[in-house]
């Protein structure tokens, strides 16, 4: 029995596991141990591979970008980003909704995470809408799609395991991600405009004196720049992904202790058992995937499925491309997007290069493809963590959000096909030739 047949057969057994609801770095390294075993390689390769996968400055920002969101989030800055977007939106039909997505987009530059989108805003938004005559259940579907913006806008933890893993510079790969995360943002905006007289959403009434503008600006300014910090920083040179990372820590910080003055002492030790929780899975699983990176490489495993997809796309790299895609949709659905991440860029990445993908294009084209499982059955656990708030059931928020997925998967097209919308600001800023 061939090695690459013994890896099918253990790939099959890596699936079954995860379905049986092991946790996907076990999984990983089990079936990883497993083909060594099978194939009677040196065991030792474990504990080197495990070593090794970790053994990189860059994942350092992880843990720091984590901290930064966890900090972010305590200090209550969201209630200064929503006051300012109802001020500056507010006074016409369905404003509250476009609130809501407009300050997902802001909020994206602070945490990375979608999840946190959702806890934070949706608290305060599903039961405004709610109360203003909104369904539960759209406010609710409004809240779970517009988090995915959170891992596409910089800061990206997501990006960040993409860019560590495959070599691609991160500070691109932040630079990319700007035009789709806004376009996917502004499509949903686009959607609500043109339900809104149908759906007669309530109007709000809102006036605003110039100061009341001018102390929400001043007070929101305060989360909005810390994106342009890290990205300046990034750009310019003056430091890299993991001392960029530190540095929206130390702004944190600084917000917290020192401007809005929310933030206690006795609230950082929650705040960093949170965060080493968290960065501890994500490690544990990029480890493991490390050993299924190896053992990927010995069976020569992305020069068989590009030879394979080439003969099914007859050369075509269009259509080969509308086949990695509908898989990533499909693997966004049931494995949780980093993990997801770790597992199949080592595979997918060479793959598109092959195929004459520019690096930085096509790393964005998967996580965004990625992101979009977060709202998508059978997993979506954005839209079960926008069920457990709202007290709505999963199905009515599978209802009323699957329009706004299909925009969704649309503006993914468009950012697969048009790589121009990922390339240009990299380009203008000389991260990329």
């Amino acid at each position: 029995m061939g090695s690459m047949t013994i890896f099918l057969i253990i790939a099959v057994v890596f699936i079954i596991l995860l379905l049986v609801g092991m946790p996907i770095a076990f999984a990983l390294g089990i079936t990883s141990v497993l083909w060594l075993f099978v194939t009677d390689q040196n065991l030792i390769i474990v504990g080197a591979k495990l070593y090794s996968g970790l053994d990189s400055f860059i994942f350092m920002a992880i843990p720091l970008f984590v901290l930064a969101g966890e900090i972010m989030n305590k200090t209550n800055i969201t209630d200064s980003l929503i006051k300012f977007i109802n001020v500056l939106i507010g006074g016409f039909r369905g404003a509250l909704a476009q609130a809501n997505i407009y300050t997902s987009l802001l909020f994206a530059g602070l945490t990375g995470a979608a999840i946190s989108d959702v806890s934070a805003i949706g608290s305060i938004y599903i039961p405004a809408m709610s109360k203003q005559g909104y369904k539960p259940a759209f406010a609710a579907a409004i809240t779970a799609t517009s988090s995915i913006v959170g891992p596409i806008i910089p800061p990206s933890i997501i990006m960040v395991m993409y860019g560590g893993i495959t070599g691609v510079s991160i500070g691109a790969l932040f630079a990319g991600a700007i035009i789709p995360g806004i376009m996917i943002g502004v499509g949903q905006s686009i959607y609500l405009l043109l339900i809104a007289k149908k759906k007669n959403f309530p109007k709000s009434k809102i006036k605003v004196t110039p100061k009341e503008f001018l102390i929400s600006f001043r007070n929101a300014l305060v989360a909005i720049i810390m994106p342009f910090i890290i990205l300046g920083g990034l750009i310019f040179g003056i430091f890299t992904p993991t001392e960029a990372a530190a540095v929206a820590v130390a702004y944190a910080m600084f917000v917290g202790f020192v401007l809005f003055r929310s933030l206690k002492l006795h609230d950082l030790y929650g705040l960093f058992r949170n965060t080493v929780r968290v960065s501890g899975m994500l490690f544990f699983i990029i480890a493991s995937a490390n050993i299924l990176g190896w053992v990927i490489s010995r069976v020569n495993l992305p020069e068989h499925l590009t030879n394979s997809l080439m003969a099914v796309t007859g050369q075509s790299a269009n259509m080969s491309m509308v086949i990695i895609i509908l898989f990533l949709l499909f693997v966004g659905t049931w494995m949780e997007c980093g993990a997801a991440t770790v597992v199949i860029a080592p595979i997918i990445a060479p793959i598109a290069a092959t195929l004459g993908f520019h690096p930085v294009h096509f790393g964005i084209t998967m996580c965004v493809a990625l992101n979009i499982g977060l709202v998508t059955p059978p997993l979506g656990v954005c839209l079960f963590a926008a069920a457990g708030i709202s007290g709505c059931s999963f199905e009515e928020i599978v209802k009323e959000a699957w329009l706004i997925i299909l925009m969704m998967i649309v503006s993914l097209f468009l950012i697969a096909f048009l790589p121009e919308l990922t390339l240009m600001i990299p380009r203008k800023l000389g991260l990329i030739v």
